[in-house]
């Protein structure tokens, strides 16, 4: 009865840190403390484990797990098949995976064609700025973070529209599709009216530019989820 009793405890402080209401301030949390907290927490799950007390070891590894950046089983993900959102421009691919927290930006037109755009050297980010601020303003929006980042100075050599991105059909007008907006998500078309709203949070707590994102993939975002839910209306 003692294990029961301290597995549903202790099972629902990780729910509540990992995947509930608190997940936000287990996601605030800096690179250095979740890897210190999640080391912590598999040793001591690892010893209390070979001690025979698998009630807590199952608990304080899955909490490891999380920390450190592992992905959570489907069965305890609220986010079910929302693994990676993608956003498409006319000239950029941008992926954000809902695991790793990572955002990955992929060129589709212009004379890095085919490179992400971490592939893509510092020295050859004004180039790139360059073809999108001609091809994809839009595009180029969604950089605009990176890009003072890795190479400051840029913008003395760029032209930019910054109301590109608030311009931008998908972001910002009635016209995104549907299945646009599922897939901004990372969701199937259908899905239901929690998983729409759990899909938004995880995105929007990835979004800070300290993470990568910027406001107007911030704003694709929140257009997504308005349409989505719309949808489900």
């Amino acid at each position: 009865m003692n294990y029961i009793v301290s597995t549903l405890v202790f099972g629902a402080i990780v729910w509540w840190f990992a995947v509930g209401p608190g997940r936000k301030a287990g996601e605030s949390l800096s690179p250095f403390t979740r890897k210190i907290a999640g080391l912590g927490a598999g040793v001591v799950g690892i010893a209390l484990g070979m001690k025979g007390r698998w009630d807590f070891a199952i608990v304080l590894v899955s909490l490891s797990a999380w920390l450190l950046g592992f992905k959570l089983p489907k069965m305890f993900d609220p986010i079910g098949n929302a693994r990676k959102s993608q956003i498409r421009t006319l000239a950029l691919l941008v992926t954000i995976d809902l695991g790793s927290n990572e955002i990955e930006a992929q060129v589709l037109a212009g004379r890095f064609t085919g490179k992400r755009l971490d592939q893509i050297a510092d020295q050859d980010l004004v180039m790139l700025a360059q073809d999108l601020a001609k091809i994809d303003p839009s595009g180029l929006s969604l950089l605009l973070n990176d890009l003072d980042r890795r190479a400051p100075g840029w913008r003395e050599h760029v032209q930019v529209d910054q109301q590109a991105g608030a311009r931008d059909p998908r972001a910002a007008s009635a016209e995104m599709r549907e299945d646009e907006a599922y897939q901004i998500l990372g969701l199937e078309p259908g899905a239901s009216e929690e998983a729409i709203r759990a899909a938004h949070r995880a995105l929007i707590a990835r979004l800070h530019p300290d993470r990568g994102g910027s406001t107007a993939l911030a704003a694709l975002v929140n257009r997504a989820k308005d349409v989505a839910l719309a949808a489900r209306r």
